[in-house]
């Protein structure tokens, strides 16, 4: 009895100990926004590498860092601020603000909604405010678009299976609401809207909603079965929906041939982006769950124009071999960089740990004036980014979150400036996965 006593007693402190360490600068009760942005301005996104569901931000002075050192992001809390809003760790950001589409971290079955986060006064990540996002699909949409400080749109599939929601980034407030129903009824007059079950069939904005020349880009996807999203095998195309965004009115619908997919329907890793001339590109990786996939490409839209450029396209695997998929995008500098895998993809097992810490992805730089000239970048590979974006521009440098599970390997962030200049801006260990790269107060 006295053994078990003693036992328990030192089980609860080290349980303390630990939890105080784990924990030692956050406060969640801080609910007062942060007003001077001139320090603890950068904020690095992590997952835990044991399981994506564990994600934490970490606020810090980028000129603080040295390159040459390795970082335990918890334990040097004297450098970084450590704070766990419950989120996912988001994918767009303006002024003081991230969004993130993901709460209360159950795997891809997490509490949908549009939580904006911000900084308080101890430099810690938290929730500011959100908006409802019903879940009417066993995996919710998590795709956004914020066109300007006072316009964005996402994708409420509980208000209507084929709707667009419009609301107001600073205020939050809810816009005017776009039903693409009868119109994709009349663009395909055979479809079916529901199973036998009431489950949708058809959802907008689930794959892509970006914009570009006033025109609003929203994914139709068809799928054969709701519960995990599965497009026909019969499928031949990807869908577009083109809205012109100051009569928030729909104009037409645009197919590219030999893609089903872009992106991954789950995942805040953004598939799309623009150009300094303007062009829209998209990044299929051809992911298409448990029916067969399709190869991967690179495709776009032309600045001036509302339909698909057919005379541009890379592919990936004439490039690169069988079954390599690109799997993340980021235009900078007039050049197209993407995250490409160095052996077949195995869909099959991608979220197996084993798999996951075991694939390998490289960086690469694409000329889009002649996409058969690039450059495999001078980066240590990293595991693959399904739900992560690697890519963001801030202090008009591309930087690149490197993320690697295996202790050994380099896990961390990585830069390029407009001289080409590649540096190593900071490492981490590995039990942390960056995910995402932010600088607020801009």
């Amino acid at each position: 009895m006295t053994f078990s006593i003693k036992y328990k007693m030192l089980f609860s402190l080290l349980f303390l100990g630990l939890l105080s360490c784990e924990v030692n600068n956050l406060d969640d009760e801080n609910k007062n926004p942060k007003t001077d942005y001139s320090t603890y301005n950068y904020v690095l996104a992590t997952e835990d590498a044991s399981t994506a569901d564990i994600t934490r931000f970490f606020s810090f002075n980028l000129g603080d860092v040295e390159s040459n050192k390795t970082y335990d992001l918890i334990q040097d809390n004297q450098i970084f601020t450590n704070s766990d809003p419950s989120t996912s760790s988001g994918h767009h950001s303006f002024k003081n603000y991230i969004f993130s589409m993901a709460k209360d971290k159950r795997g891809y079955s997490s509490t949908p909604g549009l939580f904006r986060l911000s900084l308080n006064s101890s430099d810690q990540v938290y929730i500011d405010s959100e908006l409802y996002i019903g879940k009417d699909n066993i995996f919710p949409s998590r795709k956004l678009v914020l066109v300007n400080d006072n316009l964005g749109f996402y994708y409420n599939e509980d208000s209507g299976g084929q709707s667009i929601q419009a609301f107001n980034p600073l205020t939050m407030q809810l816009g005017a609401v776009l039903d693409l129903r009868a119109d994709i009824k009349a663009f395909r007059p055979e479809v079916q809207f529901e199973d036998e079950y009431g489950n949708n069939l058809v959802r907008t904005g689930s794959l892509v909603m970006d914009y570009k020349d006033d025109k609003l880009y929203v994914s139709v996807v068809f799928l054969e079965e709701a519960s995990f999203n599965l497009i026909s095998e019969e499928e031949e195309n990807f869908y577009l929906a083109v809205i012109d965004i100051p009569t928030f009115s729909f104009e037409k619908i645009i197919a590219y041939h030999g893609v089903k997919t872009v992106g991954f329907f789950v995942s805040e890793n953004n598939p799309t982006t623009k150009d300094e001339a303007g062009n829209l590109y998209f990044c299929s990786w051809g992911w298409n769950q448990f029916n067969s996939h399709n190869p991967s490409k690179i495709f776009r839209i032309k600045s001036g124009e509302t339909d698909f450029d057919t005379d541009w396209e890379i592919d990936i695997e004439s490039h690169f071999g069988k079954g390599r998929i690109a799997q993340s995008i980021m235009s900078y500098n007039s050049k197209l960089y993407l995250h490409i895998s160095e052996e077949p993809y195995l869909f099959d097992s991608s979220e197996d740990v084993s798999t996951r810490n075991g694939l390998k992805l490289s960086y690469y730089e694409f000329d889009t004036t002649n996409p058969e000239n690039y450059v495999k970048l001078d980066v240590p590979t990293s595991n693959p980014s399904s739900r992560m974006n690697l890519f963001n521009i801030v202090d008009d440098k591309l930087f690149m979150v490197v993320p690697n599970a295996i202790p050994g390997n380099f896990s961390g962030l990585y830069s390029i400036d407009r001289q080409g200049m590649l540096k190593k801006e900071i490492q981490i260990e590995n039990k942390y996965r960056p995910t995402r790269f932010y600088k607020l107060g801009e």
